[in-house]
């Protein structure tokens, strides 16, 4: 009886148990969260034509079901709604925030026109979910009112075809949403190259744009480039209308595309870092007058081989670039730090000079010192004077705004200016071949050599790590 009831028991634990855990399965795998970073985000839109409006449905796939998105709506955008596959509307908190069901979000909307315009340029023209990195988008035209003219987006056109009632264009590629164009007169693909696509309607022109400092950048992203007289000089998303009379400018809007798209989210006073690149690739005077600063200290500091080495590996890496990345490459490229990017990043900010700083860490009296930094100027290793010193026992005092510098340790004395190839020791002048004193950026340094020769200090070198003693 016992026996019967035991193993009765068994069987239904182990019944209800498989039944929970392939319930738990099945509700784990609908309804876990994905972590947002895989979170691959494709998008589809399609646009219908009418004669005064563009009819438009956006949709996103790879969404996390039952996730609350946040959106910005542009205010071009007509009768905009949230959509579920069934017609019905998207279940909200509030206007601008919707769920995610079965891992998608539709909109429809409108978008005004003219139809007494010749050409005509959007930027601005799709609903936009901050929080998600859209991977790559299609963009399907279906066009049965302006059949004459020819439609160019920011992506490669991938199929067109005209039928009885409609024109069909269809483009893909990599990223979010890229401007769209449309004009009247027939535009031509007269070229395509490293991801350079050239629209014109200069038919019969001998023009080539295959410029040879972008055949060297790896990795350009898509761009079309209309060349028309009918248009003025705008550049939108992946979009550049151009008269493609002055090559020399096209060429900059090109590089400097490709630049915008590596240090894409840059703040506007990091901008003149674009100019530096931009310049410099496309062997070209910067624009901007830190851009010149920079090319100018770079080109005093660096050697036509590390130059070139420089910009190659910024230039083929597929990451984006920040100006911490900058003198990271800048300081493996020199085996040594440098924070020159960083402390000129800011547009408004005193230009400083390209200097650099030993790796290793320095202890002076067997103890660590985090705070001082030895410094490399034209291969000399420079130590901070003043902090240095004091950490070595001595008393220091700095007179008349750092251009005199008296040094005392029991009843030794001595006396350093900045500009003076003379030092005095316990009031007795002794010549120097050159200043022992360095300004770096404000900050007072010593020569290696004359911190050993003058204080009879011990500096050993070791891989890691530099000792000071007395």
């Amino acid at each position: 009886m016992w026996r019967a009831f035991i193993l009765v028991f068994m069987i239904l634990t182990t019944s209800i148990g498989g039944m929970l855990f392939w319930q738990w399965k099945a509700y784990s795998k609908q309804y876990i969260p994905i972590n947002e970073n895989d979170e691959k985000i494709v998008q589809e839109i399609t646009v219908q034509t009418s004669k005064e409006e563009l009819q438009i449905t956006q949709k996103l796939t790879g969404l996390t079901t039952g996730k609350e998105y946040r959106m910005t709506i542009p205010e071009s955008l007509l009768r905009w709604s949230c959509i579920k596959a069934k017609g019905e509307g998207c279940e909200t908190k509030d206007e601008h925030a919707f769920l995610s069901e079965n891992n998608e979000i539709m909109f429809e909307y409108n978008i005004s026109v003219s139809n007494e315009k010749k050409s005509f340029l959007l930027n601005d023209w799709t609903t936009v979910l901050p929080e998600v990195e859209i991977k790559s988008t299609s963009i399907e035209i279906i066009d049965s009112v302006r059949r004459k003219g020819t439609w160019v987006t920011g992506m490669p056109l991938k199929g067109h075809k005209e039928m009885d009632l409609i024109d069909y264009y269809y483009f893909t590629g990599i990223g979010d949403t890229p401007s769209i164009y449309w004009q009247l007169s027939p535009l031509e693909i007269k070229q395509s190259h490293n991801g350079i696509v050239y629209y014109t309607n200069q038919l019969g022109s001998s023009a080539d744009y295959s410029f040879n400092e972008i055949k060297e950048l790896t990795n350009f992203p898509s761009v079309s480039v209309v060349l028309s007289d009918e248009n003025a000089e705008i550049t939108g998303k992946r979009i550049i209308l151009t008269h493609g009379i002055d090559e020399e400018m096209l060429k900059r809007k090109l590089i400097n595309y490709f630049y915008e798209e590596k240090f894409k989210g840059i703040p506007s006073n990091e901008q003149w870092i674009l100019d530096v690149f931009t310049s410099a690739t496309a062997n070209l005077p910067a624009k901007t007058e830190k851009g010149k600063a920079i090319l100018l200290e770079m080109n005093k500091k660096l050697s036509e081989e590390e130059l070139t080495l420089f910009f190659k590996q910024l230039n083929s890496g597929p990451q984006k670039l920040t100006t911490q990345t900058l003198d990271n490459f800048m300081g493996k490229l020199k085996g040594y730090n440098t924070r020159f990017f960083t402390l000129n990043k800011d547009k408004s900010a005193p230009f400083v000079p390209l200097y650099f700083s030993d790796p290793r860490k320095v202890t002076i009296m067997g103890k660590e010192k985090k705070d001082i930094k030895v410094m490399i100027e034209e291969g000399n290793m420079l130590y901070p004077f003043i902090d240095t010193m004091r950490e070595l026992g001595f008393e220091v005092k700095s007179l008349a705004d750092q251009e005199m510098i008296l040094l005392t340790k029991g009843s030794n004395s001595y006396r350093f200016y900045l500009n003076r190839n003379i030092f005095i020791y316990n009031e007795e002048d002794y010549g120097l071949l050159e200043s022992p004193l360095t300004n770096l950026n404000g900050k007072i340094y010593m020569n290696k050599q004359w911190i050993q020769t003058i204080f009879n200090i011990s500096i050993n070198e070791g891989t890691q790590e530099i000792r000071l003693s007395l």
